[in-house]
Formats: structure tokens, C-alpha cells, sequence
């Protein structure tokens, strides 16, 4: 076997191999035993039909046999084919006389140019602006939650509770649900069992009709009791009432101010990770040839023909060439993101390791309902989500490690809305 580089395009290479003669004939003969186990040609044994004879029959589809063998055989002599990004693709083959040509394209996983994070900087609102308006509105939550709740006389007004006996029946009058609930008439929400309650009386009833996907339904609303809500005043009793180890209202305060400083951290902690991620994939260069590009896309294409999709997509995206455009713009930007993280924790050094795939299992185990044991048990045995978790972690620490080296800006929520919505219209811009 001859082996020659016709083409070298970024990651893309294109390599050439001449078969002699005897190669050419042990892929026959391989050809011909395969065909051997599986068709019968009348005339013939079973398993004995010479290779002669499947040749004629077949013609060029039993060459194309021959050169699909060619091909295995070229891939074993193949020794750096461990970083490929997509699996080879035979190009073209072809048998001549008594030789062979088979011409093969190999995707590697490209080259990458990180960006200097000199420079890089990250947008957050201002934590004490936060706080002050989570711990406002939890205090008005647990107004709403210790309301003293008195059943009224007369007409139901906007902040009362009510209960209700709802039915929904379909057009010939199938009931679906018959059900009873209680809910406070909140003058934002315009729903009709909403709404058409208030200045309704206990006894009274609504009805009204809905269309859901063109069928209509109907709702009878029976309005079974009403009830006055009264707000506790914000004082030492109210903080009393909510919790026996609060004192004064700046106990209540300073605990509420506490637990919003932990769900403050953790959430802005995630912005700054998006902002930190959007920059490397902006930033990013991979040195990725525009074939292996269509190479993948095509595959895409080919999968949603075989979905039977294709045509909701190319509407969607008005024509196939937008389509394509779209979903090699995905690909970009997907291995900008992969590429990018990789790249970026080997030069800081970062890797994950047994302890910290077992410290995250025990995190996840509230999440997935079982025993902290049964999860690193789970993790350590199921290759797909070891490798999953292994990446959610690698992903993390390289955005935090961006994070650190980054220029955090505090804004205020209202600068931070205004120069984040920027952002997104100058990306809309250049798109």
C-alpha cells in the first residue's frame, strides 16, 4: 500500500492509497465470502459461488465491496487517528486493472488560540441594592403568608381570599374536573374566575366558556365563601409571630438579609459564568476547515431527512441555504465552547478527580431522591454520567478561574439591565 497526503486544509487531511495487485485480491476474495454468507444465486451451493461469478453479476457494486474492504485496511495502517472529530469519510474508490485508489478525509480535532483574559470584564448588580429589595419583598410574602383570614359578609373586593367550587365540561357536557380551591383575588391577574368574582357574594355563580387547541370548554364557578385578609403591621410581634428565634423585626431583618446574601452569591455567581463563557466562545479561534464544517452539516441535514423534519426546518429558516447557515454556525460555536474549555484547563492546570466527582455526587443526591452512597456508586459504574459530570465540573472551574482574573463591575440593577440589553442588541446587529 502506497500512502500519499493529497490535500491538508486547517484539521482536514486528505490521504491517497494505491493498493497493489495482491491486496487488490485478498479484498476480493473478502468480498466474495461475505457475499458467500448471505445471498444464494439459484445454479449455485450455498457458500460456493466463485469470486468470478460476483463479479460479473455485480459489476461496479461488487467493486464497491472491494473498496469498502480497501478502506478498513487503510485505517488499520492509520496510527494518529485518537483526536479525530468526526469519523473518517471515504471520498472516493475506485478499482483500475488490477489495481486500487481510495482517497480518505480525516477530521481532527482543531487547533485552538485562547484569547488573554487581560481585559475581560464582568457585569453584576450591585449586592446591597439586591438584598435590600429581597429582604422588602420576603417581608411582604410573609405578611401575605401570617394574614389574619375572617370570613366575610357582602361582596368580594381585590385582596380577599376566596374559595370556590370550579367545574370544566366539554361542549356535549362531559365534566373533566370538578374540583374546590381557595386563592386571593389579585388585581393583576385578569383571568375570568378572577376578575368576574369580584363584587360576586357567597352563593353566587360565574360561568364562562374557553377555546384550548379548537375545542371549547365550560367553567361554572361556584362562589362557596369569602374571606377578608388583614396584614400584620411590621414590628417586634410580627417577627415574633413569624419565628420564635427572632426578637425584633432587625433579627427578621438580618436573617432574611443573610439568606438572600446566599441565594445573591450562588446566582450572580451563574451570570458571571454565562458573561464568562460568552466571551471565550466570542473570542475564541479554532483553526477548523470550512469542509469539515459542511461535512457536518450535511450529516445534520441528512438526519433530519430521515426524521422527516427537514421541511419544518427549512420553513422555519426560510430555504435550506439559512438552514445550513444556522446549523453550521451551531457547530462553530459549540466546539468554541468545547475546545475552548479543554484548552483553557490544560493551561491552567485544571482537572477533575475522583474527590470531586464524589463531593458533587453527594450534592446531586437530594436532587436525584436517594442516598449520598447510591450516587457516587451510580457515578463511579455509569460511564455517560461520570463523563457528563466530569465536564459539568471541568466547565466550571474554567469559568470560575476567568471569573477570578476578570474586572467585576457593580452596577445598579437599572445599569446593569440597560448595558446587558446593549449587549444583546449589538449581538442582534452583527448577526
Amino acid at each position: 500500500m502506497k500512502r500519499v497526503e493529497v490535500e491538508k486544509d486547517k484539521n482536514m487531511t486528505v490521504v491517497e492509497y494505491e493498493f497493489d495487485p495482491k491486496e487488490v485480491e485478498i479484498a476480493e476474495s473478502r468480498a466474495a465470502r461475505y457475499l458467500n454468507d448471505r445471498i444464494e444465486l439459484p445454479g449455485f451451493r450455498k457458500g460456493r459461488i466463485p469470486k468470478s461469478v460476483w463479479k460479473v453479476r455485480l459489476g461496479q457494486e461488487f467493486n464497491e465491496y472491494v473498496i469498502d474492504y480497501l478502506a478498513q485496511d487503510a485505517l488499520k495502517e492509520e496510527k494518529d487517528l485518537d483526536n479525530l472529530l468526526i469519523r473518517p469519510v471515504l471520498v472516493d474508490g475506485k478499482v483500475e486493472g488490477e489495481k486500487a485508489f481510495v482517497k480518505m478525509e480525516y477530521h481532527f480535532e482543531p487547533e485552538v488560540k485562547l484569547p488573554e483574559p487581560e481585559g475581560l470584564e464582568l457585569k453584576a448588580v450591585r449586592k446591597d441594592e439586591v438584598l435590600d429589595k429581597y429582604v422588602e419583598r420576603r417581608l411582604e410574602d410573609l405578611r401575605e403568608e401570617h394574614a389574619l383570614v375572617e370570613p366575610k359578609e357582602g361582596q368580594a373586593e381585590y385582596g380577599d381570599m376566596v374559595k370556590v367550587r370550579m367545574i370544566v365540561s366539554t361542549e356535549d357536557g362531559k365534566i373533566l374536573r370538578d374540583e374546590e380551591y381557595e386563592y386571593v383575588l389579585v388585581q393583576d391577574d385578569d383571568r375570568p374566575f378572577v376578575k368576574d368574582l369580584v363584587g360576586k357574594k357567597k352563593g353566587d355563580v360565574v360561568e364562562f366558556d374557553r377555546e384550548y387547541e379548537g375545542k371549547k370548554f365550560h367553567y361554572r364557578v361556584e362562589l362557596l365563601e369569602v374571606y377578608s385578609r388583614t396584614l400584620h403591621e411590621l414590628d417586634d410581634e410580627f417577627a415574633k409571630m413569624v419565628g420564635n428565634e427572632f426578637e425584633t423585626l432587625e433579627q427578621l431583618k438580618e436573617h432574611l438579609k443573610e439568606e438572600g446574601s446566599g441565594i445573591y452569591d450562588r446566582e450572580m455567581r451563574e451570570v458571571l459564568r454565562d458573561q464568562a463563557l460568552a466571551w471565550l466562545v466570542e473570542n475564541t479561534e479554532l483553526d477548523i476547515s470550512k469542509k469539515t464544517l459542511e461535512r457536518l452539516v450535511d450529516s445534520a441535514i441528512a438526519n433530519l431527512k430521515e426524521k422527516g423534519s427537514y421541511d419544518a426546518y427549512v420553513e422555519k429558516y426560510g430555504g435550506e441555504e439559512k438552514l445550513r447557515e444556522v446549523l453550521e454556525g451551531y457547530y462553530l460555536e459549540q466546539f468554541k465552547e468545547e475546545f475552548g474549555i479543554k484548552a483553557l484547563a490544560e493551561k491552567e492546570g485544571i482537572q477533575i478527580k475522583d474527590e470531586d466527582l464524589e463531593k458533587e455526587a453527594e450534592e446531586l443526591s437530594k436532587l436525584w431522591g436517594i442516598s449520598p452512597e447510591r450516587a457516587k456508586v451510580l457515578v463511579k459504574s455509569k460511564e455517560d454520567i461520570r463523563r457528563d459530570l466530569e465536564w459539568v465540573l471541568l466547565k466550571r472551574r474554567v469559568l470560575d478561574s476567568l471569573i477570578d482574573k476578570a474586572k467585576v463591575v457593580e452596577l445598579s440593577e437599572e445599569e446593569y439591565k440597560k448595558a446587558m440589553g446593549g449587549e444583546e442588541e449589538n449581538e442582534e446587529k452583527q448577526q
